[in-house]
């Protein structure tokens, strides 16, 4: 009885061992410029299973208004698609915010989202990727959403 109960373990551990895969580490680099006049948040999330966030569920990175190129390395598991979302909150001293379609609202503050925005649930394909050891990303640019044409 007792080498039958062996025999189980073993056959057992062999079996996990078979069809459990290792999670792998891997680093990879965003690259952003900011080109408006103020500041953006940024947030990178994963699409999948851990659901995490970066640089954390509460917290965002702050993308200074600049040309140059500013990069963020984050740790991700091998494979999983990392999204990124920025937002900008516009604060308006008249207490009117002119809409990217020229309309004209009466409010305090109005938030301009990009990707897939500031909650990680917008669609955006162009702003999504996999995670893979070594990646350097093309820069993104990020663009004041009220200087479209000028």
């Amino acid at each position: 009885m007792e080498r039958l109960l062996r025999l189980f373990c073993a056959m057992t551990i062999l079996c996990l061992n078979a069809f459990c895969t290792p999670v792998v580490a891997a680093e990879m680099t965003f690259q952003m410029i900011n080109d408006s006049e103020r500041a953006i948040n940024l947030k990178l999330f994963s699409d999948g299973e851990t659901h995490q966030q970066w640089p954390s569920r509460t917290k965002a990175y702050l993308v200074k208004p600049d040309t140059a190129v500013q990069q963020l390395k984050i740790t991700c598991e091998e494979g999983e698609k990392i999204c990124w979302g920025a937002w900008m909150k516009v604060q308006s001293v008249s207490g009117e915010i002119v809409g990217p379609n020229g309309e004209r609202r009466l409010t305090r503050s109005v938030t301009h989202n990009v990707g897939v925005g500031e909650r990680g649930q917008r669609t955006c394909e162009r702003c999504c990727h996999i995670c893979k050891d070594g990646t350097l990303l093309p820069a993104t640019t990020l663009r004041d959403p009220n200087s479209a044409g000028k």
